[in-house]
């Protein structure tokens, strides 16, 4: 298929893969009727010690809400590992910038003690060799740092002696024993001619994942922030990012070396490109699969959706399974959202609506076929 196609259209030797992503969005439709937890979010603080351009939660050094302190979030993982079963659950450590949290230790060991498997999500900065020793200690094996550019790309959007200590990040986890290192990119058209030098710098410092991800029209990286033609990639540029992440992959494969590259925002992205530049379906599990505590003890799904329309219950309030079964209904609800774009539209049975939290920040823009143009 030519870049110049549509990235809607269907090839003969397409059909095998379409009949799989069809199975797998009626196993999305099944989980929406019988939702099964297996990944959660904790968006542990919105304090940060950076300041970032993009960042979609707009964080600063001080948090404009009443976060859970270390009792509140004990005693609500006591509750979950009650009533889930927590070896089948893993746990994503996101802010703000979790390691702002004196008693994040103390509360990984506690996921690690009730059965749960557990990541951080960091700018790195704070993720020194003491700290990256304590978080294997505590039962952590995976790490993410973000790396968004080289150092000038980086430093642009993350502030001044930001870049280095990252990379310095990923060596720090490595030597101290986790066992995922993972580096993400969230990619703007000051760093996408940077992909190559980028993905050797992450490999050389240690990363054996590295995610590139697009940036989305919320907190500081929206409207209201830096102007979007400095962050948003405009169609030819997203074909441009899709075409280095499958070649890289067959590259890689061929090479069988053991770093991973991917693409890695959710939606559907048309049946060309699905298992090309990621190994299996992006779509998206908010409220079916997945939940998210948020930091002042919301229970929502993927804490990107914005929180006047993620919350769903408090676990100040009541217990955390009561909110994930009795509650979730409009994330389970599929008929809003076969309306406006996807009204009509002949791909609905297979995207199921795109991903739920570009569909609510980016409303006119968050479907990955128009996004790719053609």
């Amino acid at each position: 298929m030519s870049t110049d196609e549509p990235a809607g259209a269907l090839r003969l030797r397409d059909f095998p893969k379409l009949v799989q992503l069809r199975r797998e969005a009626k196993e999305r439709e099944r989980l929406l009727r019988e939702p099964d937890l297996t990944y959660l979010f904790w968006e542990s603080t919105l304090r940060c010690n950076l300041r970032c351009a993009h960042c979609g939660s707009s964080c600063e050094a001080r948090s404009p809400l009443r976060e859970l302190d270390t009792k509140e979030i004990l005693a609500t993982l006591d509750t979950i590992a009650e009533d889930f079963d927590t070896s089948r659950m893993f746990v994503s450590i996101t802010g703000g910038e979790p390691l702002m949290r004196k008693d994040l230790f103390e509360v990984v060991a506690h996921m690690t003690r009730l059965g749960m498997r557990s990541c951080i999500v960091t700018n790195g900065v704070l993720l020194d060799a003491r700290n990256a020793a304590r978080l294997y200690d505590a039962g952590m094996r995976t790490v993410t740092v973000s790396i968004d550019g080289l150092e000038g790309t980086h430093e642009a959007v993350r502030g001044k002696g930001s870049y280095r200590a990252a990379l310095a990040a990923l060596g720090h986890a490595r030597a101290a024993g986790l066992t995922t290192i993972e580096a993400v990119t969230c990619v703007r058209p000051a760093n996408l001619g940077e992909l190559p030098e980028i993905e050797r710098a992450v490999r050389d410092a240690g990363a054996e994942l590295w995610r590139v991800i697009t940036i989305d029209r919320m907190g500081r990286g929206g409207l209201g922030g830096q102007e979007s033609s400095d962050l948003w990639l405009a169609p030819p540029q997203i074909r441009t990012l899709f075409d280095f992440v499958e070649t890289r992959r067959a590259e890689l494969e061929r090479e069988r070396s053991p770093l991973d590259v991917r693409f890695s925002c959710g939606g559907f992205l048309g049946v060309r490109r699905e298992r090309t530049v990621r190994p299996e379906s992006g779509q998206c599990f908010a409220g079916s699969a997945i939940a998210s505590i948020l930091c002042d003890g919301q229970v929502g799904a993927c804490p990107s959706i914005p929180r006047e329309w993620a919350a769903q219950g408090s676990v100040r309030e009541q217990r955390f399974s009561t909110i994930w079964r009795e509650r979730f209904e409009t994330y389970r609800d599929l008929e809003w959202r076969k309306s406006g774009p996807c009204e009509g539209c002949s791909w609905f049975d297979t995207c199921l609506g795109g991903g739920l939290h570009e569909r609510l920040v980016q409303p006119e823009e968050f479907c990955w076929l128009d996004r790719q143009g053609g």
